[in-house]
């Protein structure tokens, strides 16, 4: 089966409703009784960001390869955030939940894998990163610069969970659920910028 193709949209507060939030310029609710420094020095909160006492701060570097999204995977105990760093522009590959009730929690009855329908992918140009959602499917960010550094906000549980990928390379772990796509789906998403 061919690939199925995905031509990204520009990452904006908009386009990624559903998915996530944009950070980068100030944006979002100001925290206005942190009133140290006057106007000198103003805090935001951009993002329903999400995350427990398990919170971990990882610098990770992608190489540029082939714009194929062969991994999904989403996070059920926080909302991982991408930072790019040196504001080098990426893409990524996000789907809505599909296993995410209501009530904001994980409902395991709820089939394990993205609806094909709902993914997309965006172009960042740098200038800013993304917080995911709770239960967002996604790829790693694709960088369009080889080398490309992220802060990537994500738990210690998550790291654990990927280093104890199961034979097949899948992942099933308490804040991670990573498939194969060509295995589970029959084919590959490819970007086509």
């Amino acid at each position: 089966m061919p690939n199925r193709i995905l031509t990204p949209v520009l990452a904006t507060p908009e386009s990624l409703a559903g998915y996530g939030w944009l950070i980068g310029e100030p944006e979002g609710p100001a925290r206005d009784r942190i009133d140290f420094y006057g106007k000198e020095v103003v805090v935001h909160q951009p993002a329903r960001f999400h995350g427990n006492d398990d919170l971990t701060l990882n610098l990770v570097t992608f190489a540029r390869r082939p714009l194929e999204v062969k991994w999904m995977e989403y996070h059920a105990k926080h909302t991982q955030t991408f930072i790019p760093l040196g504001g080098r522009p990426f893409w990524m590959v996000l789907g809505k939940p599909t296993r995410l009730g209501a009530d904001g929690v994980i409902d395991e009855t709820r089939e394990a894998l993205p609806d094909p329908d709902n993914v997309q992918a965006f172009y960042f140009d740098g200038s800013g990163g993304l917080v995911m959602d709770v239960g967002v499917w996604h790829e790693v960010p694709f960088p369009a610069e080889a080398g490309a550094n992220f802060v990537v906000i994500c738990t210690n549980e998550t790291n654990d969970n990927l280093e104890a990928q199961g034979a097949d390379g899948e992942c099933d772990g308490g804040d991670l659920d990573k498939k194969n796509m060509t295995k589970r789906l029959g084919y590959t998403f490819e970007i086509r910028p």
